[in-house]
């Protein structure tokens, strides 16, 4: 089922940049700041700042990205509800290069991306089959208040051959939720087990004969100082 986000409210409180270009990025990188850019809300987008490690702290929520917080302008009154929309980071040193933050506004619907669990016993795996788990994330269509993180799908009733499809998993989703993807793409399925080809069953046998020949040679015993004089 669909998990409802309530947290109580976390605030981020951010600096306008005034300075753009890789110079003044960089700097801020470098006193652990993070570029970034609030959108949406039908206002213009605002270059701002923001502490790395005050992100890291609202990624630590089980909600993750899709957490709802008070963006707070620092030396203001300005505040703004607001989620993270998108992060970028160095593929090397982990850190991040630029965040756009995307202002929540009440009756608005954010297009989010929601992790898909698979929890349960799966049957079709006790019964030699495997899991494909093809879909590990869905994009959805929500409500601010009806925002939440996950969808989980219980295995402990998929057999082999058993598929579930975005479709089957509309009923999941909550009052304003609706799924951005094609209604026939899989989310997970148990395949059965994947039958040896005939050349595979053939390099089998080849190899099975190959080590009764190789056993049946005699082993080669060292002759000793009796039979080197006997020579």
């Amino acid at each position: 089922m669909a998990t409802t986000i309530e947290t109580a409210d976390i605030v981020l409180t951010v600096a306008k940049r005034e300075d753009k270009g890789a110079g003044p990025s960089g700097r801020l990188r470098a006193a652990g700041r993070v570029p970034a850019v609030v959108y949406g809300g039908d206002k213009p987008p605002v270059p701002i700042s923001v502490d790395e490690a005050a992100v890291r702290e609202i990624l630590k929520q089980e909600s993750g990205e899709n957490t709802i917080f008070l963006l707070k302008l620092e030396g203001t009154k300005e505040e703004r509800r607001a989620m993270i929309k998108e992060l970028q980071a160095d593929p090397i040193s982990g850190k991040f290069v630029h965040i756009d933050f995307i202002r929540v506004m009440a009756g608005h619907a954010l297009n989010v991306t929601i992790r898909i669990d698979l929890i349960g016993d799966c049957a079709g795996v006790r019964h030699g089959g495997r899991i494909d788990f093809i879909s590990r994330e869905l994009a959805v269509e929500v409500l601010p208040r009806h925002m939440f993180d996950h969808i989980e799908i219980d295995m402990s009733k998929m057999d082999i051959g058993d598929v579930i499809t975005v479709a089957d998993l509309e009923e999941r989703l909550p009052e304003s939720g609706k799924f951005l993807e094609d209604p026939n793409r899989v989310v997970v399925l148990v395949e059965a087990p994947r039958a040896a080809t005939a050349e595979e069953a053939e390099e089998e046998e080849a190899a099975g004969e190959m080590v009764i020949e190789e056993s049946a040679e005699p082993e080669v015993i060292g002759r000793g100082k009796e039979d080197e004089a006997d020579e």
